[in-house]
């Protein structure tokens, strides 16, 4: 890890790991995330399947599978992510959840294999080398099982907007990490070689000002939202 920039995406993400875990309990637009994942999760988990969080961050994604049964990894690069969930694991006494400290592509992969449920949540935005890491999760998700991932959607004005903001002015802070922004379409795509197919796409995250004014507009979701996440099925 000693030869990876002190100030890429996973580091920022691990200096402030306690802080981001208090968001979903204090920012409407992590709220929301947890109840549109928590309602794909309870649909595409398999009872006492084995299911694997590539950047699992706090664990709340994790932790919530693992909660429900079956053998459940989680993978972040960030040590103080890991930490914390570590942590969680321990206060809440699951012992069918494990987590794994690495960064996206290169992961321990037959440890992570036959996965029945592959999930990745607003994370390979920042990872440098895309297309290995989506070709990564048609490799660990087993035939017939599903891989739900999200990304920035390249569509939302919102992220127009930002996105030339931060060439003008370096804000917000997070777009000197943030690489990829795509459409479902496009990802979809890019992971038909692996065999993945797309079944569903739901849109969200519109707090922004720019957001809740096209938004109020009555522009359609794909315009007003900031994210999108997409569900595939591997054939």
């Amino acid at each position: 890890m000693s030869d990876t920039p002190d100030d890429d995406a996973v580091s920022h993400f691990s200096g402030y790991a306690e802080h981001f875990h208090g968001h979903y309990q204090d920012r409407a637009e992590f709220r929301e995330r947890l109840e549109i994942w928590h309602e794909l999760l309870d649909r595409y988990a398999v009872p006492d399947g084995r299911s694997v969080d590539l950047g699992c961050g706090t664990g709340v994604f994790t932790l919530y599978l693992a909660a429900k049964g079956g053998d459940v990894t989680g993978v972040d690069g960030a040590p103080n992510m890991i930490r914390l969930c570590e942590q969680q694991k321990a206060e809440r006494g699951l012992q069918n959840v494990r987590f794994m400290q690495a960064r996206l592509p290169a992961v321990d992969e037959p440890a992570l294999r036959n996965a029945d449920l592959v999930i990745s949540s607003s994370v390979i935005e920042y990872v440098p080398d895309l297309e290995a890491t989506l070709a990564l999760f048609g490799r660990l998700v087993k035939p017939g099982g599903t891989l739900i991932v999200s990304m920035p959607n390249r569509q939302s004005l919102s992220r127009m907007y930002e996105r030339l903001k931060f060439k003008l002015t370096g804000q917000p802070h997070i777009y000197r990490h943030i690489i990829h922004f795509t459409t479902p379409r496009a990802l979809a795509r890019r992971l038909a070689s692996a065999g993945l197919r797309l079944e569903e796409v739901r849109y969200y995250t519109h707090f922004t000002r720019v957001a809740r004014l096209t938004r109020a507009l009555g522009c359609p979701p794909v315009l007003t939202e900031d994210l999108f996440v997409a569900v595939f099925r591997k054939s």
